[in-house]
This record gives structure tokens, sequence and C-alpha cells, in this order.
């Protein structure tokens, strides 16, 4: 039967935390937009969407397997951010943006940082908690129709 052994209990102890402590503040880096369906809730994968930082040129990136894009703080600390979905229909209207829509809506940075921000889902009631460093926003797949119409 084993001995306990308090040097290796305390070094298996700070061995822990020194890899837990840096999981739990992932968002210390950067910020997360999330994408998020807003008929089901569930995220939507490899899609890609136009950023603004402040008043920068556009930037066009696409969310990985987990429908999240991760953005350094110091690119949107202290200024806005705003995105726009561009090919899926965006649930913060009523109707299809095709044009500039998502881009004329503002986030701040330093929101966005401090307390997360959901955006609103006018596609069902589907909703998520805010978390600091993240910003949710919601999107559904076009219908046939919209499609055409673009």
């Amino acid at each position: 039967m084993p001995s306990f052994d308090f040097r290796t209990t305390c070094l298996a102890t700070i061995v822990l935390l020194a890899v837990t402590i840096p999981c739990r503040a992932q968002n210390a880096a950067g910020i997360v937009i999330r994408f998020l369906n807003g008929k089901n809730g569930k995220p939507v994968k490899d899609k890609q969407v136009t950023i603004i930082y402040g008043k920068g040129p556009a930037v066009y990136l696409d969310a990985d397997s987990k429908g999240e894009i991760v953005l350094s703080v110091a690119d949107v600390e202290g200024g806005e951010l705003r995105v726009r979905p561009d090919y899926y229909f965006d649930c913060r209207f009523t109707q299809d943006q095709a044009g500039p829509g998502g881009l004329e809506v503002k986030y701040s940075g330093d929101e966005i940082i401090s307390n997360g921000i959901v955006g609103e889902n006018l596609c069902s009631k589907a909703h998520s908690q805010p978390s600091p460093g993240v910003l949710i926003l919601y999107l559904r797949p076009r219908s046939f129709l919209e499609k055409w119409k673009l």
C-alpha cells in the first residue's frame, strides 16, 4: 500500500493549479465572438463574417468548428466592434439585411471585455446569458427565397 507523501501531494496540487488557472482565464488574451443559430441556439460552424474594428477597414474572418472567432483584446479595447454575417440571416433584424445592415450596429469593446454582450434574437426565443469577454450573435440559414433575392 503506498504511503502518503506530503511533498508529492503539494507538487501535484501546484501542477494542477498551474494547468487549470490559464484555462479559466482564456478570455484574458482575447475576446470571443460566438455565432449561434437563432432558431435552436446551436453553434453556427465554419461561417464567414465581416468585422470592422473602430473606423478601420473591413476584415473577413471565418468562424471555427465551434462557431467562434477569437480576437485580440488590444484590437477591441477602448474602441468599437461591428460584425455582419455574410451568408446567413442576421437575427438582430426582422427583415433580411444583405447590405451593410449589421455593420451599422456598434458594440463597445470595453463592455464586451468587462460584461459580455448578447445580441438581440428576433428569430425565436432562444437566448443566452452574457459572459465577460464574449459577444454572442444569433443567425439562421437563409431560406431559398431569401437567397434568390440576393
